[in-house]
């Protein structure tokens, strides 16, 4: 198929008909649910996938049947599978990631997860379960060697625009048959740049329209050009709650530039914390692991290749967190310690703040497991002391306001910690005071309310006295 449209014999448009009316693609649609979503009758799909069929050569062999994956290949099939429906129908996203949540608990031998928003005999739970047979099928014939390659743009979103976003695309090439001209696909990255930069609330409506764009070329219509919309595209996908269609994202950079391209390696900061926040912690361990191996090699000066080591590091900290309850845990403590001592040494103070934080949530995170685990109560060393003391100067004089909130949900679980009431009515008070004056962190960071709402109840919990003095957000 992909030959076929980088051919010019098959459109991307009926690529994307023919893929989902055979259920070959992640999110499969039946003929009439195609019909009214392209705005065309049945027969008129019934038609273009027969004229496709007609332009496939006939397979000499049958398709063998792949055992299904185990372990490590498991996680990098649901990784890759997540991310293709992440980034394809808008209408069938959230019932994809259902089932692929509940495929995923069934194929790891865990129970599935029940939910009690939907009744017994609703149309989302029956669809629910075609989509988890189909979805199945898909990730047991997804070979290994396969995983690392991400399908071609119009085979994972080929899809139409949705109707609240259609005022962004003039309507000549909304209507037109053909892909939109490169000058109009520069004007719209330069829109998307200006729009993540001033942060005025239309970078995610321009994402969606980014992806729509390029999925309308068969082929690569600028690498370069390409690959700097997809990478403002994926820090914008992490930030809506860590979406994975960042992964997807960050792959197709790495297809078009190669391991080695600085703006590969800045992606791969956005797809792992994609993976880590819909619990795939293996894959990020081995994602990050080879491009820290590839930023030795990077195509870049040394300076930018050590800002990007940091920007790895980072991650690689959070994962071996993460992963700090396994057979053989990674040391989180070395590393923390290494990435701060490394941001110093290369000069990388924008970078700072972040590695001076996470150098002391590794220390807080390693004592509230020890008080947990030896049933005593929650104390820091002096040295831990007074590396609270840097961090919060470092972070208080660097002027960032995510940072600084971030800072502020931590002290939240610092007080939770040591049973101070009044430290976390304070911290808790600086959190919402920066979500009432800085309106950007609350509508693009939408994953930081859901934290400070996780702590809160855990506050509560503590201490149901502060249920009047802690608000939800």
């Amino acid at each position: 198929m992909t030959k076929l449209v980088g051919l010019g014999k098959v459109s991307p448009r009926n690529a994307s008909i023919w893929l989902r009316a055979t259920g070959m693609a992640p999110a499969p649609l039946a003929k009439k649910d195609l019909g009214a979503k392209w705005n065309l009758t049945v027969r008129h799909v019934h038609n273009v996938h027969r004229a496709v069929t007609l332009q496939l050569p006939t397979p000499g062999t049958p398709a063998a049947h792949v055992e299904a994956p185990s372990g490590a290949e498991l996680e990098a099939a649901l990784a890759a599978v997540h991310a293709q429906l992440d980034v394809g129908d808008h209408d069938l996203r959230r019932d994809t990631a259902r089932a692929l949540h509940a495929l995923a608990s069934q194929m790891r031998g865990m129970p599935v997860p029940r939910s009690r928003t939907r009744p017994q005999g609703s149309p989302a739970r029956s669809r629910g379960y075609r989509l988890r047979a189909h979805l199945k099928e898909r990730i047991e014939r997804l070979t290994s060697d396969a995983l690392s390659r991400y399908p071609a743009p119009f085979l994972a979103v080929g899809q139409p625009l949705p109707a609240s976003l259609t005022h962004l695309v003039p309507g000549a090439i909304r209507s037109s048959s053909r892909p939109p001209d490169t000058d109009w696909l520069a004007g719209l990255l330069a829109d998307l740049r200006a729009a993540h930069t001033s942060k005025d609330g239309h970078a995610a409506a321009l994402t969606e329209v980014c992806l729509w764009a390029l999925a309308q070329y068969p082929a690569s219509p600028d690498p370069g050009l390409e690959s700097e919309m997809l990478r403002i595209c994926a820090i914008e996908l992490r930030q809506q709650s860590a979406r994975m269609a960042a992964v997807w994202a960050a792959q197709r950079i790495r297809q078009l530039q190669g391991p080695y391209a600085p703006a590969t390696l800045y992606a791969v900061h956005d797809e792992a914390i994609a993976l880590r926040g819909n619990g795939y912690h293996q894959q990020a361990l081995h994602v990050l692991r080879q491009s820290l191996d590839d930023a030795k090699r990077a195509e870049c000066a040394e300076a930018d290749r050590h800002l990007v080591t940091c920007v790895l590091m980072s991650q690689f900290v959070h994962v071996a967190l993460d992963l700090r309850h396994k057979t053989t845990p990674i040391d989180a403590r070395t590393l923390s310690r290494t990435l701060f001592d490394l941001s110093q040494q290369a000069g990388a103070h924008f970078y700072l703040p972040s590695a001076a934080r996470s150098r002391f949530e590794t220390e807080f995170i390693l004592a509230a497991d020890r008080a947990r685990m030896h049933r005593e109560r929650f104390w820091i060393p002096r040295h831990v002391h007074r590396m609270y003391d840097t961090t919060d100067k470092i972070i208080r004089n660097s002027g960032s306001e995510i940072w600084t909130a971030q800072w502020a949900i931590l002290n939240m679980q610092l007080g939770i910690s040591h049973r101070d009431s009044d430290a976390v009515k304070t911290a808790a008070a600086e959190f919402e005071k920066f979500i009432s004056t800085i309106t950007w962190i609350r509508r693009d960071h939408p994953s930081e309310l859901l934290h400070y709402n996780l702590v809160r109840d855990r506050a509560v919990k503590a201490n149901p006295a502060l249920d009047a003095s802690l608000p939800p957000l």
